[in-house]
């Protein structure tokens, strides 16, 4: 009868260390994962304006629902966020759909110039989670919109 208890144990310690495992592993695998893209100097074909584009894409297995998708600013400034009108009523996005995309007006973008490589875009979804674009690379070039700066001590 021991024999049997044993090895009854022995198996359910290992049947249920591998349930648990595969449940751990599942759960990590199914969430969903945002991310994010932001360009500069997109043009538009018809209007041949320029502007930028925030993708948003659903990489993870679980659909999430966007809130909103802004840029955030350096700290230290007027504003923190500058909110994308076209994000504000929101999109849910599902396992394997298409990426969502809005684009960034220039107007007024030239007075965040001399801090335009701390600015990035952000997502935030249903559940309060943000998730964060990269900071453009130290070797990418100026967006358009980047104007140069005026010495205040070589003004006349």
């Amino acid at each position: 009868m021991t024999i049997i208890t044993m090895t009854a144990a022995v198996l359910g310690m290992v049947l249920g260390t591998a349930g648990f495992t595969i449940s751990m592993m599942n759960y990590l695998r199914d969430r969903p994962r945002i991310r994010l893209t932001l360009k500069w100097d997109m043009t538009e074909t018809q209007t041949m304006q320029m502007f930028g584009l925030v993708k948003v894409t659903n990489t993870g297995r679980r659909p999430v629902f966007i809130s909103v998708v802004a840029l955030e600013l350096p700290k230290g400034l007027k504003h923190r966020h500058l909110i994308l009108d076209t994000s504000i009523v929101g999109t849910k996005l599902s396992e394997g759909d298409k990426p969502i995309a809005h684009m960034i007006s220039y107007a007024d973008l030239a007075q965040y110039s001399d801090q335009w490589r701390r600015i990035r875009a952000y997502a935030e979804d249903s559940t309060g989670e943000y998730y964060f674009s990269e900071y453009p690379a130290k070797n990418s070039s100026k967006p358009s919109w980047v104007v140069p700066l005026v010495d205040k001590d070589k003004k006349g």
